[in-house]
């Protein structure tokens, strides 16, 4: 009789512990997306201001070029940490040894091949962007300050894979606020000090550095020394297992970034001069909040997902896909929809006059990633599945199809060209998880996870705009601080009374209430 009686107990706790992990990976990751994203709220207008808009141009393209190369990870993130969940579930010490020293190895000859890649660029800027004579001397300087960084940030990452399946997603995000806030600390010595473009992103690369011992020294959690984890060694049998999962997420990810990565760098190449990166790079940094909060979602949902998965229950599976659908719409629909209602003036108030023609395009990839995001649960489940032909597939087709729009409309729409093209994007890719993985796959009723968990938060979001842009006009507030705070006002009491009449019932905030704080069997 104990014995029955004692195991679901266990059980239980297990899930709600699990539960509370993915809460607090989650909480600390968006206050971790959350100060990045005010710090280059605050610092962009300053440095543009500062170094002008081409040169800081420059800083921007750096950042697209760094961000396509991650392509060269060939999917292994995905992979490793779907592997080393399933590994620390079942206690598999040494094949989660084998492999991570093995993947130092290949994160250290990837990051070689990418700092030899970024010198070859430096090399070439003219040939390859429309710079200016004035402006190749930076842009080779900058090619020297990412090809020295890259090879430790390519190895750091495996001690995050390892600290990401063991629910310690949590204290990462917490020193990824470091990160941030030393960011912020060097953009305003940069041009309190009067600092030269060079010298700003010397310190900037080095603060992004920052993290990597705090990780290292993390990985105590695990019952075996850092030595056996980090030693580079490589272990060809034990790697190969993840090796094939990962390059099918490799091809699907290397679509996915050239669809996401290539378009500032065509902007540099098909429209007029770099300043039109900058018009990119300040819409970007506002558009990305969102993307940045669904990326910290699908950081902590994946390790739970590949477990549930792992486990075979059905009914469990199609609990935790509809719920977190829900919340995080209601989540992203809040933001995404007060960003819209703001644009005007957080543009104004941003950069100054002379970007209000942004507006339009920030609203619009705004709402091309609130219908992205909106599958972030899904899209987990299926990468725990290992079942990623179709998605090759799909991202391959829809990269096809988006990216000669940017190149098309580059020099018509300027920076619009490239969010028309992640519109199309975006809704090819989300298309067809609904007509083929949500149903086929993972055995879902798609009509029903869409029109109950994702729709009813985007069409509240909707109307509390409507509404509160009309209750605005009405108090004729002027232009600043006091309209986005009014508005942002009225727009979260009409948003938070849709929501508990018609989205989150009280018996809802009841049950996670007790899920996340313990004081019920709760359900994941």
């Amino acid at each position: 009789m104990h014995s029955n009686t004692t195991a679901p107990t266990d059980r239980t706790t297990e899930v709600a512990n699990r539960t509370k992990r993915v809460f607090s990976g989650s909480v600390w990751g968006i206050l971790a997306k959350t100060l990045d994203a005010l710090a280059k709220f605050v610092t962009i207008p300053m440095l543009v201001g500062f170094y002008g808009k081409a040169d800081y141009g420059l800083i921007a393209l750096a950042f697209s070029l760094n961000a396509y190369l991650r392509l060269m990870d060939l999917g292994f993130n995905v992979g490793a940490v779907r592997y080393f969940s399933m590994w620390t579930a079942n206690s598999e010490w040494d094949k989660i040894g084998a492999v991570s020293r093995s993947s130092m190895v290949f994160y250290g000859v990837i990051g070689l091949a990418n700092a030899a890649i970024f010198l070859i660029m430096s090399a070439y800027g003219q040939q390859f962007f429309n710079l200016t004579d004035a402006q190749v001397p930076l842009y080779r300087q900058i090619m020297y300050i990412l090809s020295f960084s890259t090879v430790l940030n390519w190895v750091s990452g495996v001690a995050i894979q390892l600290l990401s399946a063991k629910d310690e997603l949590g204290y990462v995000n917490r020193v990824t606020v470091i990160s941030s806030l030393l960011n912020f600390v060097v953009a305003l010595l940069a041009i309190q000090l009067q600092w030269t473009l060079i010298t700003y992103f010397v310190y900037y690369t080095l603060s992004t550095l920052v993290p990597i011992p705090f990780y290292v020294r993390r990985l105590g959690v695990f019952p075996m020394p850092r030595k056996s984890l980090l030693a580079p060694r490589w272990h060809g049998r034990a790697f190969k297992e993840i090796l094939h999962y990962s390059l099918a997420i490799f091809v699907m990810g290397l679509f996915q970034l050239t669809a996401n990565n290539l378009r500032p760098l065509l902007l540099g190449k098909f429209a007029s001069g770099t300043e039109v990166l900058t018009d990119y790079r300040v819409i970007q940094t506002i558009a990305m909040l969102i993307v940045a909060f669904g990326g910290v979602f699908m950081q902590v949902l994946l390790p739970s997902a590949s477990k549930a998965y792992a486990e075979g229950n059905q009914a469990r599976i199609e609990r935790m896909v509809f719920e977190a659908t829900k919340y995080i719409s209601v989540f992203l629909g809040f933001m995404v929809f007060v960003l819209i209602l703001n644009a005007d003036d957080i543009l104004l108030l941003y950069m100054g006059e002379g970007y209000g023609h942004l507006s339009l395009w920030l609203s619009l990839w705004l709402l091309t990633v609130l219908l992205s995001m909106h599958n972030t649960p899904v899209a987990s489940l299926v990468l725990s599945t290992g079942r990623t032909r179709f998605l090759v597939y799909s991202s391959a087709i829809a990269c096809i199809v988006s990216l000669p729009i940017t190149v098309i409309f580059a020099s018509t729409l300027q920076v619009g060209a490239a969010v028309v093209g992640y519109l199309v994007y975006m809704v090819l890719q989300i298309g067809f998880f609904y007509v083929y993985y949500i149903p086929k796959v993972l055995h879902l009723d798609g009509g029903r996870l869409f029109a109950r968990a994702f729709l009813p938060a985007a069409v509240g979001g909707g109307l509390a705009l409507l509404i509160s842009r009309y209750a605005g006009g009405l108090l004729a507030l002027p232009h600043g601080y006091g309209t986005v705070i009014a508005n942002t006002a009225i727009f979260a009491v009409v948003y938070g009374l849709y929501l508990l009449v018609f989205v989150v019932k009280p018996a809802d905030i009841r049950q996670l209430k007790k899920t996340l704080m313990g004081k019920g069997t709760g359900n994941a």
